[in-house]
């Protein structure tokens, strides 16, 4: 932000120039000392008007080094106040930092689905104002992402689609963290060797910036790379060296991943009591935190030192504990990658316009709305049949159950009725025609039973060739069943499949409601119940259940 802008934002009387170096120490301080940070921004937060950008900005960084403090919930408090703030501004760029902290929230609570939704509005905000920046800002936090899913490969083109962009735009802090996670990726790939080459290249870059949490990120994923290659002595010596600065930083995230790495070093060197003051460290943090991935790698070593220890009930106690919890994170896994398919789409489509300034915004533009059709798709899916496009037995048996609370509401005004129909003779068809001109013959009842009811109406395909509609908002209840009487005449008209002409009837059972049941339950089966009736007394009819049976029985006048 330019010193015009904060100039406008200070408080009456205040010191710019005070002001403004304090926002230029605590951008730097954040990677150094979050808590050092906090009391900065406490400082500057005094000298500045709260609904200004730079009182957005504060509040962004306040964001973040909460986030780096492991305080998650105030974090996300914080994000979300920048944003609105953002909205009232009309400020992109501020709104655009704000939904990027927040898509970093999201992702530690491990909603992935909201991660990504945050980081492409961010994209999407950032590219609309021209803010490279910000668009390579999001761009390396979705490759984060991406590691966490297992895409180690995609996640590490990122990262370095990342570091050449900000070699471009020269933000080296930026190009610090991308090449931080590109350590991470290497080592999470299995590419051991690369990951400690790039890391002791970095090394000595970062240690003299002070950047100490990317220092940190490196040194653990050093210490992990060096641990798989079978160099117990240099792993645990890396990782006891970058431990009291993960420690003074307050990054818990890689202070467990350093324990552990402590701990399975110290196990492999045989030093099995160490290991396990270690490891039942980083166990009791991981629990204290919530970090579930920590928790199952700690119980993992110390079901693995135990062992060797000879303390078996131990060892079985956290072997067991390890595997309830790499199953539930398995499912979870499983979870998220289903739900993010179509994020995932708009994901790729942001890579590939990365470069081109001018096409960006379009394309997102372009995305969002393929992303908004599909989810239209995936929620017409989920309610509709696929043969026919009916509605299905899940969203018939809603739209019913929120049709009776309204009638039961609206009291005697509110009477609708559901008709269950199943066509006498489509066994026949299908064998002598075949299951294609036998979906088509049940895709052409659809259109029929469409051309025959009102828009208000609901037609749904239960499975074979059953068919149920919902009448809603009737004036007496003999109006179901003359609309069942329709219904039946429609269906007895010959049906064309292909060079075939062929003819077949409806049984018909209809229940009203309040009359013949107020709940889903009952006036369904009651339909049913009626529809059987019709079927073993001779077929193609119409029917009303009544309690007493025989029920009104109404024969196709054709």
């Amino acid at each position: 932000m330019g010193s015009s802008g904060q100039l406008t934002s200070a408080a009456p009387g205040v010191d710019t120039a005070r002001l403004e170096a304090l926002l230029t120490e605590i951008e730097a301080r954040l990677l150094t000392s979050a808590q050092g940070a906090l009391h900065l921004i406490a400082e500057a937060e005094a000298l500045t008007l709260p609904d200004s950008p730079v009182g957005g900005q504060l509040l962004c960084l306040r964001g973040a080094a909460l986030f780096y403090c492991s305080e998650i919930e105030a974090s996300a408090a914080s994000f979300a106040s920048a944003r609105a703030l953002g909205q009232r501004l009309g400020d992109a760029a501020l709104e655009a930092r704000a939904l990027n902290g927040l898509g970093n929230v999201a992702s530690q609570r491990g909603d992935y689905v909201g991660t990504l939704e945050h980081f492409l509005e961010s994209a999407r905000l950032a590219g609309a104002v021209g803010d490279e920046q910000g668009r390579l800002r999001v761009l390396n936090n979705i490759g984060v992402i991406r590691g966490e899913l297992g895409e180690y490969e995609e996640a590490l083109r990122t990262h370095r689609e990342v570091i050449e962009g900000t070699r471009r735009i020269g933000d080296p802090l930026l190009e610090s963290s991308a090449r931080a996670n590109a350590v991470m990726d290497l080592c999470l790939l299995g590419q051991y060797g690369a990951a400690i080459a790039l890391a002791d290249e970095q090394l000595l870059a970062l240690s003299k910036a002070g950047v100490r949490q990317h220092e940190v990120v490196v040194q653990t994923y050093r210490a992990a790379s060096l641990l798989e290659l079978g160099q117990l002595e240099e792993a645990l010596a890396a990782a006891e060296r970058a431990q009291p600065l993960a420690e003074e930083i307050a990054d818990h995230d890689h202070l467990c991943r350093l324990l552990v790495t402590r701990g399975r070093a110290l196990q492999g060197l045989g030093e099995g009591q160490a290991a396990t003051t270690v490891l039942t460290r980083a166990l009791t943090l991981a629990q204290d935190l919530e970090f579930r991935l920590h928790e199952r790698d700690a119980h993992r070593a110390l079901s693995d030192v135990q062992e060797a220890l000879g303390n078996l009930p131990a060892a079985l106690m956290h072997l067991r504990a390890y595997l309830a919890l790499q199953q539930a994170i398995h499912a979870q896994h499983v979870d998220r990658r289903t739900r993010l398919l179509t994020a995932q789409f708009q994901l790729e489509a942001l890579r590939r316009e990365a470069d081109m300034e001018r096409l960006r915004s379009e394309q997102l533009t372009r995305d969002n709305a393929a992303l908004r059709q599909d989810h239209q798709l995936l929620a017409h899916r989920a309610a509709h049949d696929t043969l026919t496009g009916l509605a299905n037995r899940a969203h018939f048996q809603a739209e019913v159950s929120r049709t009776l609370r309204r009638g039961a509401d609206a009291g005697e005004g509110g009477m609708s009725a559901v008709l269950f129909i199943d066509l006498d003779g489509f066994k026949a068809v299908n064998d002598a025609l075949g299951h294609d001109l036998g979906d088509e013959l049940l895709r052409q009842v659809g259109a029929r039973l469409r051309q025959h009811t009102r828009r208000g109406d609901l037609i749904a395909r239960l499975g074979g060739d059953e068919f149920t509609v919902l009448l809603r908002e009737l004036e007496e209840a003999q109006d179901a069943t003359r609309v069942g009487e329709q219904l039946l005449g429609a269906l007895c008209e010959p049906f064309t499949l292909d060079e075939h002409q062929v003819s077949v009837t409806a049984s018909i059972g209809v229940a009203v409601a309040p009359a013949d049941g107020s709940d889903l339950t009952t006036l369904q089966k009651h339909a049913d119940a009626a529809m059987y009736r019709i079927k073993h007394s001779g077929k193609n009819g119409v029917g009303r259940f009544s309690g007493s049976f025989p029920g009104t029985d109404q024969r196709n006048p054709a």
